[in-house]
């Protein structure tokens, strides 16, 4: 998002959340794996699953990791921080869980109701679900590379659900 001085309006911008269908905001503290390669990042809106680190493990903590299937159960996603662009292992992060409203990227022209999935390659997009894991449902129609709303139901959703 780029702002200048002249600037009527704010951009949407990826990993933004624009709501709830439950009331509260959905979002949960959490630890991202302390044990990820150091070199690995977590961006605003890419999805994310559980893990069990090995190492460095604290009670009451949740920590969540990148997911490297698409067939993998999505807990949640990378809510956008005014603060960071990027979370490198062992540091908190906030996800967003089923129920909240987030904007992210098409990756092709979807329909309001589409049913959709995250894009692996491209953290922060969606694309129209196949047979991957459902991740959530589109409420604006949004063309090519724009940006819309995600109503995520991302917990408790079964690998391979439609």
């Amino acid at each position: 998002m780029s702002s200048n001085i002249n600037q009527y309006k704010i951009e949407a911008a990826i990993g933004e959340i624009a709501g709830s269908m439950l009331g509260g905001e959905n979002i949960i503290s959490c630890i991202y794996n302390p044990d990820a390669t150091s070199t690995n990042r977590l961006v605003a809106g890419e999805s994310v699953k559980l893990t069990n680190p090995s190492t460095s493990e604290a009670a009451g903590n949740i920590y969540v990791d990148e997911r490297a299937s698409e067939l993998e159960t999505i807990f949640g996603t990378v809510v956008k921080s005014a603060k960071q662009k990027e979370f490198k292992p062992g540091e908190p992060v906030k996800i967003a869980v089923s129920g909240a409203i987030m904007r992210l990227k098409a990756s092709g022209a979807l329909n309001r109701g589409a049913a959709v999935t995250p894009v692996l390659a491209t953290p922060g997009s969606v694309k129209a679900v196949s047979t991957k894991t459902h991740y959530g449902v589109t409420l604006d129609k949004i063309a090519d590379t724009a940006i819309g709303r995600v109503w995520i139901q991302a917990d408790a959703v079964a690998v391979g659900s439609a």
